[in-house]
């Protein structure tokens, strides 16, 4: 009878944490997705595309700064190894040397600078808690951070323009310093642990980047060859996949902290795929009803969005697979994944870009997508057999 109400407890708290980042991660990214639609309406596509670009430049340098070591405070802080003040200092440290680089390399322009920095610092910030498991201290600060974005962003965007958007969000990153100083007084700075985990820190830093190059060149790459206005209608399609994968990227985000302590996530990761095709369906079809209606401006974004809607099945599926490799610390796999993905997201988007103009560059989503899945399919294979 104890063995079975242990069971239940343990089954209760699982829910439990998954119901408390489920609120958070809801809650911010559907008041983040709402925010950038409102923008989406207000800059028109061209302006819209411009505000994509200089965000993309600003996560890749972020991501640069970060050096993987958002990953390492999952991973570990999982496994309770206290190697948080250390990635801490590093991440500090790297990200002003990264943003004054990109001060001078991008016209002088000290908001994507302070963009980075402040970037790192809630990056790392949130990646401790969920290490930790801190799900329900999590879910506050990233609405809190999430509605100082919408109030800052919107008043400085009327009085500044759109580099008013940028220092809005950088504001509602830099709140967090305060707890960031808090692990410098509760943790103790210990290179040497850190240096024991060099390889994974190595491997999670290339998956960093990748992951990074995958979520922002595509935007650089568009820019300079097709404009700001084909950026426009293409961010948008992405930001309506990205409220799409909403759900299955939460419950992703939460395997990721299980695997690592070696629990199971079987229904988890089933709840993603299956969430996924239904979103995806509904997508294709009340799209073409919906976009005309709120966004008359974007009317070119409805093929846009039916087609990068089937990349969110593919996506949801790797997703299960990236979990179970990086909780497993087998990063290597999934790092060239990643490459992979990025390479064949390049290639199709300067092809298929120059010869389809914006539905290219879409399709160029789901390729990338399905080769991405392919891989993992195939290595999981090959992995098991050996």
């Amino acid at each position: 009878m104890k063995d079975i109400w242990n069971q239940f407890k343990i089954i209760t708290n699982k829910f439990r944490d998954l119901s408390l980042y489920s609120i958070g991660t809801l809650v911010t990214n559907g008041i983040g997705g709402i925010f950038w639609l409102y923008m989406a309406s207000l800059l028109g596509t061209k302006g819209y595309g411009e505000i994509s670009y200089l965000i993309s430049i600003g996560i890749m340098a972020g991501t640069i700064s970060l050096a993987g070591m958002s990953n390492l405070l999952i991973i570990y802080g999982a496994k309770n190894i206290k190697i948080q003040s250390t990635v801490f200092l590093i991440g500090l440290i790297s990200s002003g040397i990264v943003a004054s680089i990109v001060f001078f390399v991008v016209d002088n322009n000290i908001t994507i600078s302070l963009y980075i920095i402040g970037y790192v610092i809630f990056t790392l910030v949130t990646a401790e808690l969920i290490g930790k498991k801190l799900f329900s201290k999590y879910s506050k600060i990233i609405i809190i951070q999430k509605i100082m974005l919408v109030i800052f962003s919107i008043v400085l965007y009327h009085l500044i323009g759109l580099q008013g958007i940028m220092l809005g969000i950088t504001i509602s990153f830099l709140f967090f310093i305060a707890m960031m100083y808090q692990t410098f007084k509760q943790v103790k700075i210990d290179f040497p642990i850190l240096k024991k985990k060099y390889k994974f820190s190595i491997n999670s830093f290339l998956l960093d980047i990748s992951n990074a190059f995958n979520g922002s060149l595509d935007k650089i790459i568009i820019a300079p060859i097709l404009g700001f206005a084909l950026l426009g209608n293409y961010q948008l399609g992405l930001q309506f996949i990205g409220l799409l994968y909403l759900i299955p990227g939460m419950l992703f985000s939460y395997a990721l902290s299980h695997d690592a302590s070696g629990n199971s996530t079987k229904l988890v990761k089933k709840m993603i795929v299956g969430i996924s095709i239904i979103f995806a369906i509904l997508s294709i079809i009340l799209s073409p009803i919906f976009l005309p209606i709120v966004f008359p401006q974007f009317t070119e974004a409805i093929e846009v969005i039916q087609i990068m809607s089937v990349s969110i099945v593919p996506s949801a599926i790797a997703s299960t697979y990236i979990s179970k490799y990086l909780g497993s610390e087998k990063s290597k796999i999934v790092i060239i994944g990643s490459g992979l993905y990025l390479l064949t997201q390049i290639i199709s988007i300067i092809v298929l870009g120059n010869m389809y103009g914006l539905n290219g560059v879409a399709l160029s989503v789901v390729i990338s997508s399905l080769v991405h899945v392919m891989y993992f399919i195939i290595i999981d294979k090959l992995y098991h057999k050996s």
